[in-house]
């Protein structure tokens, strides 16, 4: 259980300086090194309860309250890719629109945007300065402080919507003080366990706790029965309707000429047209039959949506959001991917894709076998045996450490990964690693990036893809 994701250790009032920060860069160095995120020190920077963010909120007059119309997304995986999806609609729509995620992968300022757009440092300068001096609280962890601050930018900002991420679990995360029109929580699966509870049912009833009384929820997929009656007791309790995303939407893959689109069931009707999504990931299926029955619903409660826009939206979820890391392309021969998988359900959607792809190009390697080459670095409280029992032994692998204190040793994942047969060659950084992966692939093979966020962030796109 958790409020901040990326919460720091504990801080007396003596040890927390206070000091107004005059450029942009000494504010965010405040931010990275004062207030340690979770996605870099790992557990030791949890932090429990909602008093914090509570606090922080009413000394900058509860900014939460006004925000526009919230939607309220959690899950295991894929709750960012359907709060940029949410977002990108909205936007196509002509909604003023924010949206709150993390972690970034480049850039402190991706957390927090408006029709896309970062926050402008000017603002976080402004914002951070302004919660240093809040002395009710003075311990603030980083998610509580990003999120406070992500709140008073969208109150000041007079948005139509907002999207909001929560970052790990729930009922305790920071985001939790909102009041949804909407709250969606994808599938449920193993992570986190030693924050959120060792049983999927435990997990399950973390993540539930967004919902609110009234509110509906959409679930990407039904569940099984006892983790599907967490919820439905839930929404029982809080009088709010329950709808499974899954039970309305079917989407099945449509080879093009160069890529494929998507073909929409609804309640048993096809479409008539094809849904194209720049989210190029075969497991954007669930998340996009979630976002379209969230479109639905919206509709019910009086949102004036139109298909063509819906369609717009989707086709342009990168461009108009900024997302970044689910199966992106970075190039051909060889194919180059980047993607942000770190969980056992996560890693098994990339692998079953990987070898889809394997196949396909097959097809065109001139009686070559096309080989994966795989750039593979972990942190260090993950569950890596399940990972890494599901990983290829056909394919090559670069293991490498991201460059966080949190990072699992390249050495160390490397000698896991021989009681699963997986073999390669460890590399002293991330960039060394891709850099040797895509010299020795050939024309026709694949070279893919994963297991951690920060592997995806360390991998220079621009010199290096």
């Amino acid at each position: 259980m958790e409020n901040s994701v990326e919460g720091s250790t504990a801080m007396s009032p003596s040890n927390f300086p206070i000091k107004l920060l005059p450029t942009y860069e000494e504010t965010l160095e405040w931010l990275l090194e004062q207030l340690p995120m979770f996605h870099r020190v790992g557990p030791a920077a949890y932090r429990q309860g909602l008093e914090g963010i509570q606090t922080l909120c009413r000394y900058i007059g509860h900014p939460e309250r006004r925000m526009g119309k919230v939607i309220h997304v959690a899950g295991t995986n894929g709750k960012g890719s359907v709060a940029h999806m949410l977002a990108a609609i909205l936007q196509a729509h002509g909604y003023r629109t924010g949206l709150f995620t993390s972690p970034h992968l480049w850039d402190f300022r991706e957390r927090i945007r408006i029709n896309g757009q970062p926050i402008e440092e000017e603002r976080i300068v402004h914002w951070v300065s302004t919660l240093q001096q809040c002395l009710d609280y003075p311990q603030p962890s980083f998610f509580e402080f990003t999120t406070a601050m992500a709140f008073a930018h969208f109150a000041e900002s007079n948005l139509d919507f907002v999207v909001i991420e929560t970052g790990l679990g729930g009922r305790l995360d920071s985001t939790n003080i909102v009041q949804p029109v909407l709250t969606l929580i994808t599938h449920i699966d193993w992570d986190h366990m030693n924050l959120l509870g060792n049983t999927l049912p435990l997990i399950a009833a973390e993540k539930a706790g967004i919902m609110k009384r009234g509110v509906p929820l959409i679930l990407g997929r039904t569940q099984i029965e006892e983790i599907q009656n967490i919820f439905v007791n839930k929404a029982h309790e809080l009088r709010c309707l329950i709808y499974n995303s899954d039970q309305c939407y079917r989407l099945r893959k449509v080879p093009l000429e160069d890529s494929y689109a998507w073909r929409v069931e609804r309640s048993g009707k096809t479409w008539s047209h094809l849904l194209h999504c720049d989210l190029l990931g075969d497991y954007q299926a669930e998340n996009l039959g979630q976002t379209l029955m969230a479109m639905d619903i919206l509709r019910q409660m009086g949102e004036d949506l139109d298909d063509d826009k819906i369609l717009q939206g989707l086709s342009n979820v990168s461009g108009l959001t900024g997302l970044q890391g689910r199966w992106q392309t970075w190039g051909h021969h060889p194919i180059r991917i980047t993607d942000v998988a770190h969980n056992q359900e996560g890693i098994r959607a990339i692998v079953n894709q990987v070898q889809s792809t394997l196949l396909r190009l097959s097809k065109d390697a001139e009686g070559d076998q096309p080989q994966a080459h795989w750039v593979l670095g972990m942190v260090s409280d993950k569950d890596h045996d399940s990972v890494l029992a599901l990983l290829p032994k056909a394919a090559h692998y670069y293991f490498c450490a991201p460059s966080i204190p949190r990072a699992l040793r390249a050495e160390d994942l490397a000698e896991k990964a021989k009681s699963y047969d997986l073999t390669g060659s460890v590399w002293p950084s991330v960039d060394h690693a891709w850099r040797a992966a895509v010299s020795a692939a050939g024309k026709f093979d694949l070279v893919i990036a994963t297991g951690s966020f920060f592997v995806v962030a360390e991998i220079n796109h621009c010199g290096q893809n």
